[in-house]
């Protein structure tokens, strides 16, 4: 089977992380995979290219540019694949009209709840009928394709979410003290995108509602958003509080350091940090919002927040704080469903299958 992921773009972020993991998977299973983007390449493009997976990049420099189009439309020509799996809006309808002109069979993706660009909604129902089925990350991803892009049910298909393992035999006291953190510091950890749709806002200013503990906020990551944010923090009550840790590769073992993960984004998909946080056994608390909700479960994997107010998350911050039991009994729940819910061979599995019937159905 020979098959190419595309994506908008292969930067730092959890959408090209995920295509990243998927490629490699793919091609441990015996698919000839190739990894492209409707952007320059990118740094996660140019590490899956070092470890000799076949990427392009279409150098697309802004939404309407059309050249990027003509340019996939020949890397498809040149690679004559028997499926594209394409991810996200921009990449979705590039796939949808390139897959049309050279009749190669269309899988489109959604990774989260778009709720700011509304003209998304509008392309991805013209575009729809251009495609052979829609993948989508979690149950509350199926819902918001199904009424918001007016697909039928049985055209969507839930790929459930998987991680690499978590590391093992990580020492956190050498990784607290070479983050040179205190003993005593109840240290809370936020890990993504620095954009907008983050609210990292809410998580900045919660520090301020928090005088009764020595609290500790590190922010491992980079992304549009990042200037606001540095003024914002300087602009705080106490910025001192704050470290900026820029993106790292090591973010598996920077949870391992951390006491609590907080995420209080406006929209989601299936984030991958938080199903890190959780396969970790580090306890989470997040806004109300519905992926979120359903990792959750009834029996409370993580917090739930459903004020989104920096005084609301330091409420539940400073509980997990003064409470060491229930904290590391939210922390066995997170580790003991991650264990058994975020298998990878499963998700792979899953993805052959609908591979395997989009073939079908094109013959």
């Amino acid at each position: 089977m020979r098959v190419v992921l595309l994506v908008t773009d292969l930067e730092r972020g959890g959408t090209p992380l995920r295509i990243a993991r998927l490629a490699r998977d793919l091609h441990d299973t015996g698919v000839d995979v190739t990894v492209g983007c409707l952007a320059p390449l990118g740094p996660v493009g140019q590490e899956l290219a070092a470890a000799g997976l076949p990427t392009f990049g279409c150098g697309a420099c802004c939404a309407a540019d059309v050249l990027a189009l003509r340019r996939l439309h020949r890397v498809i020509g040149r690679i004559r694949p028997d499926l594209i799996h394409a991810t996200l809006t921009h990449a979705n309808v590039a796939a949808r009209l390139v897959g049309a002109t050279r009749h190669v069979p269309v899988v489109t993706a959604t990774a989260t709840i778009e709720v700011q660009r509304r003209w998304h909604i509008a392309v991805e129902r013209l575009t729809r009928h251009w495609d052979r089925g829609h993948i989508v990350n979690s149950a509350a991803v199926a819902e918001h394709v199904v009424r918001a892009f007016r697909r039928p049910p049985h055209s969507v298909h839930l790929i459930p979410p998987s991680i690499d393992p978590p590391p093992t035999g990580v020492d956190r006291a050498a990784m607290r003290a070479a983050l040179d953190l205190d003993a005593n510091e109840f240290v809370v950890l936020w890990v993504g995108r620095l954009d907008p749709v983050k609210r990292l806002d809410i998580t900045v200013h919660c520090l301020e509602h928090m005088p009764s503990a020595p609290v500790r906020l590190l922010i491992a990551g980079d992304g549009p958003d990042r200037a606001r944010l540095e003024r914002e923090i300087a602009a705080s009550a106490n910025p001192t509080a704050v470290r900026m840790l820029g993106w790292r590769d090591d973010v598996r073992e920077l949870l391992t350091a951390a006491d609590a993960f907080v995420f209080p984004s406006r929209t989601e998909g299936m984030p991958n940090a938080v199903l890190e946080a959780l396969a970790t056994g580090l306890p989470v608390v997040a806004s109300d919002i519905p992926a979120l909700r359903e990792l959750c479960g009834d029996e409370q994997r993580l917090v739930l927040v459903t004020e989104n107010t920096p005084r609301a998350f330091a409420a539940e911050l400073t509980r997990l704080y003064e409470d060491p039991a229930g904290r590391q009994a939210l922390s066995a729940r997170a580790a003991r469903w991650a264990a058994t819910h975020l298998d990878p061979q499963a998700s792979i599995a899953a993805t052959l299958r609908v591979y395997r019937h989009v073939l079908r159905q094109s013959g």
